[in-house]
């Protein structure tokens, strides 16, 4: 709800860090092995965006003198335009790594499964959209069309394209469902991607119906 409903980039990323602090939690519960390898990576490779996060939201501070969402639209568009296309990369990579789009995503096959049933329903619903919500939020309000939309739609066909053939491949429900959820954060990408009105509600109106169907295909 916090991520949701926050105005800054810096209530975005406590609100986030506080949601992937209590995955941490959920994915380990049970205690096996292999969970506790697979939450390994899953951490470590959260840290790792939530740190570039942290350097996007510091530069654009230290460029704008402001986190909040409604001033930077306006401000981001007065400073140098390689500047700005770095940190719209940079916050693609972030987001792109918790929404698991390609090549950012071959952490997810790995955790989902060996979390318990009902945790990875949740994190089915929640985490990969929160990812896609965010990228919504950035890159039409902050950084609408300054990462060329071929590159987003190359992005988007890959991580389509790769979460189906590597459906394709499982002989494992749990796992086949959580290559399915990086394919369908592809098509989400697609509707992001075109920067319109009606691309954006697209990619809306899927993610919502995708937070019903996967958690509830854990959940079965």
């Amino acid at each position: 709800g916090g991520a949701l409903l926050a105005g800054d980039l810096f209530n975005l990323f406590v609100a986030i860090e506080m949601m992937l602090t209590a995955s941490y939690v959920l994915i380990t519960l049970g205690g096996r092995v292999d969970q506790v390898r697979s939450s390994m990576t899953y951490v470590v490779i959260s840290l790792v965006a939530s740190s570039f996060f942290l350097v996007g939201i510091s530069f654009i501070y230290a460029s704008t003198a402001t986190v909040n969402l409604a001033e930077l639209a306006g401000r981001l568009e007065q400073i140098d335009p390689g500047m700005r296309l770095a940190l719209a990369v940079v916050f693609l990579i972030v987001f792109g790594i918790k929404a698991g789009l390609f090549p950012l995503c071959f952490w997810l096959p790995d955790s989902y499964p060996n979390a318990p049933s009902p945790v990875a329903a949740i994190f089915a619903a929640l985490l990969t959209k929160i990812g896609v919500y965010a990228i919504i939020r950035t890159q039409t309000l902050l950084f609408s069309e300054v990462v060329p939309t071929w590159m987003l739609m190359s992005v988007a066909v890959a991580t389509m394209l790769v979460g189906v053939l590597g459906a394709i491949a499982q002989d494992d429900l749990r796992r086949l469902l959580s290559f399915l959820i990086i394919s369908s954060i592809g098509f989400m990408l697609v509707g992001i991607s075109l920067f319109t009105v009606l691309g954006v509600t697209a990619a809306i109106m899927y993610m919502i119906n995708q937070v019903l169907l996967k958690s509830g295909l854990f959940l079965a």
